[in-house]
């Protein structure tokens, strides 16, 4: 785990996770385990052999999904950490072991904080959703690189407590495209959702909080709210991503094994791990390419915004930056 001080402010800040699923009770319930978060290493992440070549086989996931309880998973996410002398980046990232179109999906979001005496203010946030990067702003204390402000549907909402604004975040079912919450998705979940709407049907959603300590899923529990306004909630555990036991980038970096292919996706052909995300098509171009929300945060960030009146400049000087897979 990584130092207090960097899991204290990945807790503060972690996002609540609005997860669009599908109850459905063919063949043991397997769509809704298709939507809800689990660790890579599913059913054998609570276990003593949980680090063995055989819990961590990303070839056959589909049929490991099959096998695998509801009540023998958690929620986790896999968390990383920079640091420049004017801001911390925090990177969430959240495993689905099936995706509508193939196995293994992971998708996620940066969070963009700015330092202060003590303390941190939320500035906004970068997500993740298939091949591209969705921006969004906090308070529009950023801007667009063109110094406009954001549009409404593109503002940040939060969860206030009294410490911090965890941001609130969305998941698509199937597909599992990350956005905020709110109005600034795809346009295809823009259409499945009005046209539930029109039915007066009720989406099925689980919200998950960030956690000290996940709870299990159970049938009954994610049953409560089918057909009512009227959502179960789960805490998710938080991993850090380069831890050696629980994490993936030294499994990545003797890769290929169990889990990644020699070109350093998960099996399958379509999921990366957060180092090799990069907008646009460009993603297929070079997968061994380090993408700059893990490589440069903060260069990504200046090309991405322009901080408002009153907020820092993103410093390119780091404190703390993350490890370059080899």
């Amino acid at each position: 785990m990584m130092e207090n001080k960097y899991y204290d402010l990945v807790l503060k800040w972690a996002p609540i996770n609005y997860q669009y699923i599908r109850l459905d009770e063919d063949n043991d319930y397997y769509q809704t385990k298709k939507d809800l978060l689990c660790p890579v290493n599913l059913d054998c992440y609570s276990k003593n052999d949980s680090d063995s070549n055989e819990c961590w086989d990303t070839t056959n996931m589909r049929k490991r999904l099959s096998k695998t309880k509801i009540e023998n998973l958690v929620p986790v996410c896999y968390y990383a950490v920079s640091e420049t002398e004017s801001h911390y980046f925090v990177l969430y990232s959240f495993y689905h072991a099936d995706d509508d179109t193939h196995p293994n999906d992971m998708e996620g979001c940066l969070i963009i904080l700015e330092k202060q005496d003590g303390n941190e203010e939320l500035l906004g946030m970068i997500t993740v959703a298939h091949l591209d990067f969705w921006k969004y702003t906090y308070k529009n204390n950023l801007l667009k690189i063109s110094g406009e402000k954001f549009d409404k549907d593109e503002q940040l909402e939060t969860d206030d407590d009294l410490e911090s604004a965890h941001p609130l975040i969305q998941q698509e079912e199937g597909k599992h495209g990350l956005y905020a919450l709110g109005t600034k998705i795809n346009v295809g979940t823009k259409i499945v959702r009005w046209f539930l709407a029109v039915l007066n049907m009720s989406a099925d959603v689980v919200v998950y909080y960030p956690g000290r300590k996940a709870i299990a899923y159970s049938v009954e529990r994610l049953k409560k709210g089918k057909g009512t306004p009227y959502d179960p909630s789960f805490y998710y555990e938080l991993i850090d991503i380069i831890d050696e036991r629980q994490g993936l980038l030294k499994r990545w970096e003797k890769r290929p094994n169990e889990t990644f292919t020699k070109d350093g996706k998960f099996y399958g052909e379509s999921a990366n791990p957060p180092w090799l995300w990069k907008p646009g098509f460009e993603i297929q171009s070079d997968s061994k390419e380090i993408g700059l929300m893990w490589s440069d945060p903060a260069k990504l960030a200046r090309e991405s915004f322009r901080p408002a009146s009153g907020r820092k400049e993103f410093s390119v000087r780091y404190i703390r930056q993350l490890p370059i897979p080899k």
